[in-house]
């Protein structure tokens, strides 16, 4: 066999990967996402961490059935955490403090059979390589100790609270993707926004210096801190 004759083979098997990932992208796009069960968030909560308030949050019913399929395939997936600080204003618009955008993205080694796992965002950076599954999967869908804003710039007469909702999408910077997604009608899926009950700052706790001092920021990560938030039932 020439050499000819060798590169139009290895050719036309490359490119009948690339037609039947499209079959599958197509099929997915098609009919899949509109049977699968809504993703949602769960657990937000509000902490402190230093001198920070601190959000966490789990998003359910995201990070399965085709979507796991796509990431076995190779595929970059990734999740983007839209967070808002928020504080409330009685007959207008609440008002926006600060906010924070998270992303969480996977794509599956196939050479190294490892999952690499990285978080970005505001005062947020972590890259993960991990074999398990159920690690990756775990991680995709937590957001653990995210900082929104500084204590300080909140008011202890206001009442504030913190909502976050989620992105799930395809790269489709990632081939053959780049070329397929601007005639596939994909609908990438979206969470409704998740909140928390109305929050305040203890007055006491602002008007200690110490706890902003930049010698004490170790002590003020003790459990002391666990009572500066002040949570309403709605």
């Amino acid at each position: 066999m020439d050499l000819l004759t060798l590169m139009r083979k290895t050719a036309i098997k490359k490119i009948s990967a690339v037609i039947s990932v499209a079959f599958w992208v197509c099929s997915w796009a098609l009919v899949s996402v509109a049977g699968a069960a809504s993703p949602s968030l769960v657990n937000v909560g509000v902490s402190t961490q230093g001198n920070y308030i601190t959000m966490d949050a789990m998003l359910t019913d995201g990070i399965e059935g085709k979507v796991l399929e796509a990431i076995e395939s190779g595929v970059p997936m990734t999740v983007t955490f839209k967070i808002e600080l928020r504080k409330q204003v009685s007959l207008w618009n609440d008002t926006l403090v600060r906010s924070n955008e998270v992303s969480h993205t996977v794509q599956f080694d196939s050479l190294k059979k490892a999952y690499r796992f990285s978080e970005v965002g505001k005062n947020v950076k972590r890259k993960i390589i991990t074999r398990k599954k159920d690690r990756y999967q775990k991680l995709m869908a937590t957001l653990k100790n995210i900082p929104i804003a500084p204590i300080y710039q909140l008011d202890p007469a206001e009442k504030y609270y913190v909502q976050v909702k989620a992105d799930l999408e395809m790269d489709r910077f990632w081939f053959p993707f780049n070329y397929l997604f601007f005639f596939v009608p994909f609908n990438d899926f979206e969470t409704s926004w998740a909140k928390t009950s109305p929050l305040t700052i203890d007055q006491e706790f602002l008007n200690s210096r110490e706890a902003f001092n930049e010698k004490s920021r170790e002590r003020a990560k003790s459990k002391a801190l666990s009572h500066v938030i002040r949570s309403f039932n709605k």
